[in-house]
């Protein structure tokens, strides 16, 4: 009998002394075994078994000494003394006992006082905090967390009072065995000591009565500080196996047997990983037994070992087996693993393995969703209207494979080949990605094309973009309400979507999808967005080799002449201005923003950035990065009093790389007027079989202009260089197009003082491209929001030299906000894109007022990128 169930049974003692009768109650069975064996001194012990009339009948003879109100007769002389064991709950019972308990005490889980509570956690932490009180709390966490039984708890008690009362106690400075082994393989700090003291002895039999592992007689600390390493970790590392499992490779290894030890071990490498103090010596074991046992060389059962967090090298290793799955075709696998892997200890650690899981994760899933539409698009009815539809839905939309692919290849030109193990091999994974996404807009576009063309190029029960104008824009100022129109360059659906997502906080949000006006080029798109441009749109040749729109008999054929038309044509004071004038406004422009009615904010951000930018990889990162800009922005005015937005866009664009179904092809010929990769304009020439024509005014153009557009991805063959990025054409993604209304919400006005944010790294030094800080919010105040959106700045000598990447939760890839839980740590990825630094700081901004939340200052740098 251990020291707990002693402390039990003298709390039972007490109340059955006291009270006469007590009434056990012990959900799940607790404490079975001690009821079975439970013997008291002249004393009764009744079980329940089946049935609660049948106790109650082994009960009646000890209730002649209980009235009908359940009190104790005045004249019992002799008290009954009766214990009553139900292993189940008080509130189970339907109140079967209720006499009983009226004339004794119930014990129970939770009781009061406290002598009648049978918890197993309070009975736990009243008796070890009298042997040993450093591990009270520590143990009472365990049998919290279920990690400790009855059984455990008696054990433990005998050995923490021998370590408590021995020399260990008075090196260590605590009486935990798990402590104490934890400080002794985490650190050399002891060694001195423990040889001073010829305490290694006395150690040897705690590891060996904890762990099972044996320590020579004769070795040293270091000596054995490495062979308790080494045989903890590979214990730890094969854990998931059975014993009868394990590789032969290791059956020379001295490992435990029994599979108490086998618990222990596991669960001290797993505290030994969560200890921050720890933590560089924990990296530095595990790489050094890896190296020794040569487990990069082995052919082990990886897939089996998946729920381990040993070793590096099983990183590695899945995430070879993730994208292998993903090259073989079975992308779900791979999800499967990724979802499981990428959050896991060494990924932690390693930014950039955290980065490659995602990359798996999002290569998978982009895999599977473009087989399920490419299956759906099979089976559909093809008409334009349908396709829309399915394209736009709430559920499951068609455009997630778009946000899906953009943010795969943001993260891929992230990515940093060089510095891992087989780039080979993700390359083959993200060549085969695009194959399959280029596949599934091949198939998506041919389909979108001939319906179209059998359609008459009219499609019904869609927003036009030619009254988005007068539907959303015109009645908001006819009702004298102050409202900005943001007009954003080659701003697709689903990048619309995802930036609508991140302002519902602050905004009554209202997302539509609306058809481009074809050709989707800027000076046609922009055009059908001005007034007026629902009574009719006529295509025109101008000077230069190019085309405009005329509305309302005014030529637009640049930024300039739709500003000027806009000013002519709205009775109410204009205020025009650039995205950038929005991120730090002038006196100037917030006086401008102020007296206006109409606030006309254009970007050109996106489309520059395809356009313009030879490399790919940069276009990506930085078209991205005007979602972030676009929020900051739209917050900015509504800071500065303007309560309404509509947000849309002159086309969308496509921008995948290798696109497999996109040759290139010669166009009609004749008399070209203007040529783009995806569209051709002009008069004469010939016809082809891998585009459609089309004359303006089946477009509901004016003008004896004729059109045509490649059917599926192909593009025309132009001057220059034919980049991935393009529009003018017919597809979804250049057709479908966001337009966004925002109505701001009255919010509670922000208050810094009540937020708290603590910004941590593990480590020292930025070593690497990628590091991880991890930001915990809470609260200073009582009142306060559950959760909070952040930005976070990299910065050195005033300027940024790193953006967030990714997180453990929460982290929007488009804008690079990442959501705080209340107090739920998040590990946020940076990543460093400046040469020859030497040092950084990391400031944590409110996404919404841009508030200063935390920052780290000083933090070296020893990387050459």
């Amino acid at each position: 009998m251990g020291k707990v169930v002693e402390h039990l049974l003298a709390l039972i003692q007490k109340q059955v002394d006291e009270h006469g009768i007590v009434v056990w109650y012990d959900p799940g069975g607790v404490y079975a075994e001690v009821a079975k064996e439970l013997t008291l001194p002249d004393t009764a012990v009744l079980h329940f078994q089946d049935s609660f009339f049948r106790l109650r009948r082994e009960i009646e003879p000890f209730l002649e000494f209980v009235d009908d109100e359940g009190r104790m007769r005045p004249d019992s002389h002799i008290p009954p003394r009766l214990v009553v064991y139900v292993p189940l709950a008080q509130a189970d019972t339907e109140y079967a006992l209720v006499e009983v308990e009226s004339a004794g005490v119930v014990m129970a889980p939770g009781a009061t006082p406290w002598q009648r509570n049978t918890r197993l956690r309070v009975i736990a932490e009243h008796v070890f905090k009298k042997i040993a009180p450093e591990s009270a709390a520590d143990i009472a966490r365990q049998v919290e967390e279920g990690r400790l039984n009855l059984r455990d708890l008696d054990q433990l008690s005998s050995e923490v009072e021998q370590i408590s009362t021995g020399t260990l106690k008075l090196i260590f400075g605590t009486a935990s065995p798990q402590d104490v082994l934890l400080m002794f393989v985490a650190t050399p700090q002891y060694d001195e000591e423990l040889e001073r003291r010829q305490a290694l002895p006395e150690l040897a039999k705690v590891i060996k009565r904890e762990l099972g592992i044996e320590v020579e007689e004769q070795a040293s600390p270091a000596m054995a500080r490495h062979a308790v390493r080494r045989t903890l970790l590979l214990t730890d590392f094969l854990a998931p196996l059975a014993l009868a499992e394990h590789p032969a490779v290791f059956s020379q290894v001295p490992l435990p047997q029994e599979e108490q030890h086998c618990r222990n071990a596991c669960q001290l490498c797993h505290v030994w990983r969560q200890r921050l103090d720890f933590l560089e010596a924990y990296l530095a074991a595990a790489r050094n037994v890896e190296q020794e046992l040569g487990l990069a060389a082995l052919d082990l059962p990886w897939e089996n070992l998946a729920a381990g967090e040993t070793f590096p090298v099983l990183e590695t290793k899945l995430l070879a087996q993730a994208e292998s799955q993903i090259l073989e075709g079975n992308p779900l696998n791979a999800l499967h693993l990724a979802e499981r892997r990428k959050n896991s200890f060494w990924a932690r650690q390693e930014p950039s393995l955290q980065l490659r899981w995602t990359l798996v994760e999002n290569s998978a899933r982009v895999m599977i969703l473009g087989e399920a539409i490419r299956t759906e698009l099979s089976k559909v009815k093809k008409a334009p209207e349908a396709l829309f539809r399915l394209y736009t839905r709430e559920t499951d939309p068609w455009c997630q494979l778009d946000r899906l692919y953009r943010h795969l290849e943001r993260q891929y030109a992230s990515f940093d080949l060089e510095h891992h193990q087989d780039p080979d091999l993700l390359e083959k994974v993200v060549v085969q990605v695009r194959q399959h996404y280029s596949l599934t807009v091949t198939q998506c576009t041919e389909a979108l094309t001939q319906a179209f063309e059998k359609a008459g190029f009219k499609v019904s029960g869609f927003l036009s973009q030619r009254n988005i104008y007068q539907q959303q824009v015109f009645p908001r100022l006819l009702d004298r309400e102050k409202t900005a129109y943001v007009l954003v360059d080659a701003l697709r659906y689903e990048m619309g979507q995802e930036l609508a997502e991140g302002l519902q906080e602050e905004f009554e949000v209202t997302l539509t999808p609306a058809i481009a006006q074809l050709p989707t080029v800027t000076p046609v798109g922009m055009a059908a967005l001005m007034p007026e441009a629902e009574k009719g749109l006529e295509i025109v040749e101008v000077a230069g080799g190019n085309v405009a729109i005329t509305v309302g008999g005014a030529v637009l054929k640049d930024r300039a002449a739709r500003v000027k038309y806009l000013q002519e044509k709205v009775s109410r004071k204009i205020a025009v201005l650039k995205l950038r004038d929005l991120l730090k406004p002038s006196k100037k422009h917030r006086q401008e923003i102020k007296e206006a009615d109409l606030i006309l904010v254009t970007s050109q951000e996106i489309d520059r950035w395809g356009e313009e930018t030879e490399d790919e990889s940069e276009a990506r990162l930085y078209m991205d990065e005007v979602l972030d800009k676009l929020r900051r922005g739209i917050r900015r005015l509504a800071s500065m009093g303007v309560p309404n937005l509509v947000i849309t866009a002159d086309h969308g664009h496509l921008f995948g790389e290798a696109f497999e179904g996109g040759a290139e092809m010669d166009p009609p010929g004749g008399k070209t007027i203007a040529l783009h990769n995806r569209v051709w304009i002009g008069q004469g020439g010939k016809a082809g079989d891998g585009y459609v024509r089309v004359l303006a005014h089946h477009l509901a153009m004016g003008g004896d202009l004729e059109l045509a557009f490649p059917k599926g991805l192909a593009v025309f063959k132009t001057r220059g260089v034919t980049g991935a990025y393009c529009h003018g054409g017919i597809s979804f993604q250049e057709m479908v197009i966001p337009v966004i209304s925002l109505r701001a919400k009255e919010l509670r006005p922000y208050v810094p003082k009540t937020t708290k944010v603590l910004l941590e790294m593990d480590k020292t030094k930025v070593t690497t491209r990628f590091f991880s800080v991890k930001a915990t919010y809470g609260l200073t105040g009582l009142m306060g929001a559950e959760e909070i959106r952040i930005n976070l700045s990299v910065r050195a000598n005033r300027k940024e030299v790193g953006f967030a990447v990714m997180a453990a939760y929460g982290f929007e890839e488009g804008t690079r906000e990442i959501v705080l839980r209340r107090d739920k740590p998040n590990a946020i990825t940076i990543m460093i894109t400046e040469e020859n630094l030497t040092s950084i700081s990391v400031h944590a901004l409110d996404a919404i007022s841009q508030v200063e939340l935390a920052r780290l200052e000083n933090i070296p740098v020893a990387i050459y990128i």
